[in-house]
C-alpha cells in the first residue's frame, strides 16, 4: 500500500470490520454480507439505508513478498444498529491487524460520559473493483469471490474523481450513464448529493442503448407519480422530437398539459434548479402538437362535464377528436362479455357465431346488424331450438332472447357515432399522431375506461410496425391487467385472460418495433405479475411496505420508501447499468401542474371568461 494511499485514508472517516472468531465474514447462498462499526456515527452523515458504500481492502501481489495492492468492494447498506461501547457484542479486536486502528485507543482517551453510541453498519457486497494498470479511474468489475479481510475499511465514495485519490467514485459504483433522459438527482438521504454547491449527480436513463424500454412505476396518491410521468414524457420529447407520446388521463390531471396559459407551473424550491420563462416556452415547443381524444358517452352529465374542457382545448389550437368504439372492431364479441347484462353462458357464443356469419358475407358485425340478424331468426322460427344457417349450430330460443338483451346493454359502450360506423378506418387510428396524444378518460365509469384501454392495447399490437418510437403511458394499470378476475364469472375470467395475453404479446413484440410501454399504478398488489416481468426498469415512489413487495423492492428499502417525501423514488434498471436500487430525487419539470381542485376551479373560470 502506497504511503499516499495510507495518508489519504486518514482524511476519510472510516468504519472498521465488526467480526470475531464466532461471526466471521462469509459468502454463501444469501450473498456476500459484512458488518462494520463506526465509533462516532455523527462523523458519517451519509449513513442511510440503501446508500452505496466503498470498502478498501488489499491483496498480495506475490506469495513470498509483502507487496500489497489496493482493491475495492462496492455494496450498499442494508441495516444500521447501535451498540453499547461498554458491552460490545463481539471482540472485534481479534481480527484487527492494523495497530493504528487499535479499538482500545478511544477507551484510553475517555474523560467523561459518552455523548454517542457506536453504530454497526450492515452491508451487502455487490462486486469487486480492481484498478486497471496505466488507466487511472478505470476498473475491472467481478463478482465477490472472497469476504473482506481485517485490513478492510468502509467509507463513502467521493462524488467525483480527485487526482490524489485512486478509489472509485459514486458514479463508478452506480455505473451512471453520461447520456440519456434526466430522471432526477442521486442521493441516499433526504437531499441529493451535491445540493450545497449544485454539483449534482444526474441519473441518466440511456434509452438509445436499451433494448427493452418498458417501465413500471409504483406510487401512492400524493407521491409525485403524476409529475414524474409528465416529466418522463417531457424528457422523451426533449431527447428526440420524433418520439410520439400517448398518455391515458384517468383522473384529469394529465390534460393540464394542454393549458400552459392558465395552469400553474411547478415552482422549484430548496435545492431544485431554478426555471425561467424561456425554459417554460422551450418545454411547450418540445411537446409539439397536441391531440385530445375524448370518448363519447351516453351519460348526459358526464358529457356536459367534458364540454368545457373540449371548448377550452379547441381555442388553444388543440386537435380534438370525439370518437366512439365500434363493436365490429373487436377481435371477438366475447371481449365485451364482462359487460353483458345476462346470466346466460351461451349468449356470448351465439353472438360470436352470428358475428362470424356476418363477416363471412362481407358485412360489419355492428350492434344493429347483430340485433337485426337475431330478430329475423326469432321471427322466422317458432321452435324451442333455432339453428344458425351459416354454421348449422342450434341454440335454445331463450339464448337468442338473452343475446338481444346483452346487445342492448352494449349500446352504452359501443356504436355511438353514426358517421364513424360508415367509415372504413377504425376510429382508434386517430392515435397515429406525430406529437403528444392525450386519451381523456376521467368522465367515464370504470367499465368504460377498461374497455377503452383494452381496445387501445389491441389496436397498438395490430399497428406495432407503424407505431415506431412511440411511448404509451397507462395509468392505473392494475385495472387493465388485474391480478385476478374480481367479478368471479367464468366469462370475465376468459376476457381478462385474453387481455393479459394481448398485453404480453404487445410487451414482447412491441419493443422490437420501438413501441414502449410506461405502466403506473398505486395498487401493485392488484396487478398481474406479468407486468413487472415484462418491465425491467422499475420505479418505486412512496408506498406501504406491504405493497412494495409486489414491486420486488428489497425489504429494508421498502421501509425507506414508506417515508419518502413527494418526488423521491427508488429505481432499478439492470439494462441501464444499475441492477441495484438507486435513490433518486425528482427535478421540478418546466410543465403545468397544480392540484385537481385548483385546476377544475380555474378551468371553470376560464370557460366562463371565454364563453
Amino acid at each position: 500500500m502506497s504511503q499516499n494511499s495510507e495518508t489519504k485514508s486518514h482524511m476519510l472517516e472510516v468504519a472498521k470490520p465488526y467480526h470475531d472468531i464466532n461471526t466471521p465474514f462469509s459468502i454463501d447462498e444469501k450473498g456476500a454480507l459484512a458488518e462494520y462499526v463506526i465509533n462516532d456515527p455523527e462523523k458519517m452523515p451519509q449513513l442511510a439505508l440503501g446508500a452505496s458504500i466503498l470498502i478498501r481492502d488489499r491483496k498480495t501481489e506475490g506469495i513470498v513478498t509483502n507487496d500489497y495492492k489496493d482493491f475495492w468492494y462496492a455494496g450498499r447498506i442494508i441495516g444500521l444498529k447501535a451498540v453499547s461501547p461498554f458491552n460490545p457484542e463481539r471482540t472485534s479486536m481479534l481480527y484487527q491487524e492494523d495497530n493504528l486502528m487499535d479499538p482500545t485507543v478511544p477507551l484510553e482517551e475517555i474523560n467523561g460520559p459518552h455523548t454517542h453510541q457506536p453504530m454497526v453498519i450492515q452491508v451487502a457486497l455487490t462486486r469487486e473493483l480492481s484498478p486497471i494498470a496505466g488507466k487511472p479511474g478505470e476498473f475491472v468489475d467481478s463478482a465477490v469471490q472472497r469476504p473482506p479481510s481485517g485490513h478492510s475499511r468502509l467509507f463513502f465514495p467521493k462524488l467525483k474523481h480527485e487526482d490524489d485519490d485512486p478509489s472509485p467514485t459514486l458514479k463508478d459504483i452506480l455505473r451512471v450513464k453520461d447520456k440519456g433522459l434526466n430522471l432526477g438527482m442521486i442521493g441516499f438521504g433526504n437531499k441529493p448529493y451535491g445540493w450545497n454547491d449544485r454539483e449534482f449527480i444526474e441519473y441518466k436513463w440511456d434509452i438509445d442503448r436499451l433494448d427493452n424500454k418498458h417501465i413500471f412505476i409504483v406510487g401512492e396518491s400524493g407521491s409525485g407519480k403524476t409529475v414524474f410521468l409528465k416529466n418522463l414524457a417531457y424528457e422523451i420529447r426533449k431527447h428526440d422530437s420524433k418520439n410520439k407520446i400517448i398518455l391515458t388521463d384517468v383522473q384529469g390531471d394529465i390534460s393540464q398539459l394542454l393549458f400552459w396559459d392558465f395552469v400553474d407551473h411547478i415552482q422549484p424550491s430548496g435545492w431544485q434548479p431554478e426555471i425561467d420563462e424561456k425554459v417554460y416556452e422551450q418545454a411547450k415547443q418540445l411537446f409539439g402538437k397536441f391531440r385530445l381524444i375524448v370518448p363519447m358517452t351516453r351519460d348526459p352529465y358526464a358529457d356536459s362535464e367534458v364540454a368545457s374542457l373540449i371548448k377550452l382545448a379547441q381555442k388553444r389550437s388543440v386537435d380534438v377528436r370525439r370518437i366512439s368504439l365500434r363493436f365490429q372492431d373487436l377481435d371477438s364479441p366475447r371481449d365485451a362479455e364482462y359487460l353483458f347484462r345476462t346470466s346466460s353462458e351461451q349468449a356470448a357464443l351465439l353472438i360470436e357465431d352470428i358475428a362470424d356469419g356476418l363477416k363471412s358475407s362481407g358485412e360489419p358485425a355492428s350492434l344493429s346488424r347483430l340485433q337485426t340478424a337475431i330478430s329475423r331468426l326469432l321471427a322466422r322460427n317458432t321452435t324451442p331450438q333455432i339453428t344458425i344457417p351459416t354454421n348449422g349450430i342450434s341454440y335454445y330460443r331463450s339464448t337468442f332472447e338473452a343475446s338481444k338483451r346483452a346487445l342492448r346493454s352494449l349500446e352504452e359502450y359501443f356504436d355511438m357515432d353514426p358517421t364513424g360506423l360508415q367509415e372504413e378506418k377504425n376510429p382508434l387510428d386517430d392515435f397515429d399522431f406525430d406529437g403528444t396524444t392525450i386519451l381523456y378518460l376521467d368522465h367515464l365509469n370504470q367499465d368504460e375506461r377498461l374497455m377503452w384501454e383494452m381496445q387501445l392495447v389491441s389496436w397498438l399490437y395490430k399497428k406495432k410496425k407503424h407505431m415506431q418510437d412511440t411511448y404509451v403511458f397507462f395509468d392505473e394499470a392494475h385495472q387493465i391487467i388485474p391480478a385476478t378476475n374480481s367479478s368471479g364469472s367464468n366469462g370475465s375470467a376468459e376476457v381478462f385472460s385474453r387481455l393479459r395475453s394481448n398485453f404480453e404479446k404487445l410487451a414482447r413484440e412491441g419493443r422490437k418495433f420501438r413501441l414502449n410501454l410506461v405502466l403506473s399504478t398505486q395498487n401493485p398488489q392488484d396487478l398481474h405479475p406479468i407486468v413487472p416481468e415484462q418491465c425491467p426498469t422499475r420505479v418505486v415512489m412512496k408506498i406501504n411496505p406491504k405493497n412494495a413487495q409486489y414491486a420486488f423492492l428489497d425489504k429494508e428499502l421498502a421501509y425507506v420508501a414508506n417515508s419518502f417525501s413527494q418526488g423521491q423514488f427508488w429505481i432499478q434498471s439492470p439494462f441501464n447499468g444499475t441492477p441495484d436500487w438507486v435513490r433518486v430525487h425528482s427535478v421540478a419539470p418546466p410543465i403545468p401542474h397544480s392540484s385537481m381542485d385548483i385546476f377544475r376551479q380555474k378551468r371553470l373560470q376560464m370557460a366562463l371568461k371565454e364563453k
